[in-house]
């Protein structure tokens, strides 16, 4: 595997404002700011421990000084990339995104709604810009052997781009994905099979350690999956868990309570207003810490119950490919295709994560949400469920569930708001972050 980390440069004077205030950057080359030479050195530090093997740059200053900032440690040289720079904007360029708004309404809409749809005036196009994107950073990765990592410091539409290209995401995924600034998004790149897997997005814990993100008013859904047990990866040999209803082992025990740790760091500013947990034990284990903490209730959910394998259920892997080559074969090429003997298929699991969403929904006063401010819901799962419910909010094909990492006790956050395609009243979830495991990482592997 070749690991790859991107980020987006340190704040300028110009990432301030949000919403109608923001300015459209692109290629005007303006300079970090105080506050984002210490993000550039924060990430730095955090980074300092893990070898990197190069360090890409968009050519524009505030990049170039984040990812040289990077580099030091290292003393590796910032290579700048042409392909890597931030769009441009032709037209509106330096402009607030409130006078683009009423010079161009119709274009602006547009662009809100599929940002692939248009040309900006005198600028480019979005699916231009992804394409000399990916192929800078595919011709870099080419120099490169196994085992490196590899660190692209570039601009917010170009990482947002770039997460959604390599993570296979549709075009509407766009403004799903959250990116802010100096965060670290992590890909394993597989040159054998020429495949991206999603290690984790959005991660912003070495700026703000100790703390979890509260943005916008939204409801907030943070998905987690159990801790370790005796039949995980890294316990022994993996097993498919299922049904079996399995306790947590030491070290997911360890797990359970970093996690409440994590998500009660901010004290009682933000309230949590309920837990969910699938109906085995390791789930509930998960919770518990955290349960105790908030004096809340954990609520059980069929809808978060691991997938049915059926036969496959407490065989090892190699027992499950030994036994059924074909369908264990499909199963890590085509999963959608597969519908486990006296088990059940993805399908089935979706229909259920889909009966959730629309469950836990009705149980929240008002359109969820909207009256709601600040609200969080904990979710307790198996990894294929998150996996697949990952994939569900995204709308990323079931196929695809491979290129998702989750980890034990890792978590996801996703907040309910804008038009979309998936939610109730029309709303879709914004991803803050995907498979979040800082309060689980030993501090000898930033990584």
């Amino acid at each position: 595997m070749i690991r790859i980390v991107l980020i987006r440069h340190g704040q300028t004077a110009w990432n301030i404002g949000e919403g109608q205030d923001e300015r459209f950057r692109g290629l005007l080359d303006m300079p970090l700011a105080e506050t984002g030479v210490v993000q550039a050195q924060v990430t730095a530090d955090h980074l300092a421990r893990c070898p990197l093997a190069a360090v890409y740059s968009s050519p524009l200053q505030r990049a170039l000084r984040t990812a040289e900032i990077i580099a030091a440690p290292h003393r590796v040289p910032v290579r700048a990339l042409p392909g890597l720079s931030s769009m441009n904007y032709g037209e509106w360029a330096g402009q607030l995104y409130a006078d683009v708004a009423r010079r161009w309404p119709d274009l602006y809409s547009s662009w809100w709604r599929d940002p692939f749809s248009i040309q900006i005036p005198g600028g480019e196009s979005t699916a231009g810009l992804r394409d000399r994107a990916v192929t800078a950073l595919r011709t870099a990765i080419a120099r490169h052997a196994d085992g490196e990592t590899l660190v692209f410091v570039t601009h917010q539409v170009v990482t947002k781009m770039l997460v959604c290209a390599l993570a296979g995401l549709p075009n509407g995924a766009y403004w799903q994905v959250r990116q802010d600034l100096c965060n670290l998004s992590r890909f394993d790149y597989d040159p054998a099979t020429d495949t991206f897997t999603v290690v984790g997005l959005n991660d912003t814990f070495h700026l703000t350690p100790g703390t979890f993100r509260v943005t916008g008013e939204g409801t907030q859904i943070i998905l987690v999956r159990h801790g370790q047990t005796g039949w995980n990866a890294g316990a022994g040999s993996e097993r498919f868990r299922g049904r079996t209803d399995l306790p947590l082992d030491d070290t997911g025990l360890a797990q359970a309570q970093a996690l409440a740790a994590r998500l009660t760091a901010d004290g009682p500013d933000i309230t949590v207003t309920a837990l969910y947990a699938s109906p085995l034990l390791r789930a509930q284990q998960t919770l518990a810490p955290l349960a105790a903490k908030l004096g809340l209730p954990i609520q059980t959910h069929p809808g978060l119950l691991d997938i049915n394998y059926g036969r496959f259920q407490g065989l090892t892997h190699v027992e499950a490919a030994d036994l059924y080559p074909e369908l264990y074969r499909l199963w890590r090429t085509a999963p959608s295709r597969v519908r486990f003997p006296g088990g059940e298929s993805l399908a089935d699991l979706q229909a259920r994560v889909q009966a959730l969403l629309s469950d836990v929904a009705e149980r929240l006063p008002g359109p969820i949400g909207r009256d709601l401010p600040g609200k969080r819901l904990v979710l307790v799962g198996h990894e294929i469920v998150n996996k697949l419910l990952v994939c569900t909010l995204l709308g990323l094909d079931l196929d695809q569930i491979w290129r998702i990492r989750q980890d034990p006790a890792g978590l996801d956050l996703f907040q309910q708001g804008g038009p979309g395609l998936t939610g109730r009243d029309g709303e879709q979830w914004l991803v803050q972050c995907l498979n979040d495991t800082c309060h689980l990482v030993d501090a000898r592997a930033p990584l």
